[in-house]
């Protein structure tokens, strides 16, 4: 995973103020790419909404996030009542993180189908036998079951999760039949076996 981020330097602790995104605006990428490489060029949708973006008494900042078409990343911007970016930092995932806190429910989805995979991710490395696993799909829909009634889940597809486990580098190959997904593990993962001995 590559993110762009600037670090401090011999700082002792991570100072983070806190955001507030009261305005997104999203822009083509010829335009976005100039506002990127001149910041304190006045910019119009910037002036719109100058009034709204500043820092209130608590040290909340009111700020705006400027999110490019097709990128996943932005920037977040404090005018101060200017026309121009007076603060900026760079926001790596922004629109990803902009996507999650519009819809919670998402947000849960993910979180949900994330762990239910790597579960089995970590069972799969764990009992594997000459480089395989197979998983049942009657074992794996009582574990869906079983955490929507819990509510650690609040909803499945198998699609998605036979895709992850798929994208997933522990594993070479994934193979589905009616009753069950075989799991090739990745040479790398695969676990040496006592001579004579089954995992």
């Amino acid at each position: 995973m590559i993110v762009r981020a600037v670090a401090q330097w011999r700082e002792p602790e991570i100072l983070a103020p806190p955001w507030e995104i009261v305005h997104t605006v999203e822009l083509p990428p010829g335009e976005f790419r100039k506002f990127k490489e001149d910041l304190l060029q006045a910019q119009p949708f910037i002036m719109e909404h100058a009034n709204d973006l500043y820092v209130d008494n608590s040290g909340l900042t009111h700020g705006m996030l400027v999110l490019c078409e097709g990128i996943d990343d932005g920037i977040l911007v404090n005018s101060e009542g200017f026309a121009y970016a007076r603060y900026a930092a760079y926001l790596s995932g922004a629109r990803t993180l902009s996507l999650m806190n519009r819809y919670p429910s998402l947000h849960d989805f993910c979180v949900g189908m994330d762990s239910l995979v790597e579960k089995y991710v970590q069972q799969a490395l764990a009992g594997q036998e000459d480089g395989g696993f197979t998983l049942f799909y009657s074992d794996l829909d009582a574990e869906v079951e079983q955490r929507v009634y819990d509510e650690d889940m609040v909803n499945f597809d198998r699609q998605l999760f036979l895709d992850m486990l798929s994208e997933r580098p522990e594993f070479d190959e994934v193979e589905t039949t009616q009753n069950e997904v075989y799991l090739t593990i990745a040479p790398e993962f695969v676990q040496e076996q006592a001579p004579g001995m089954s995992m």
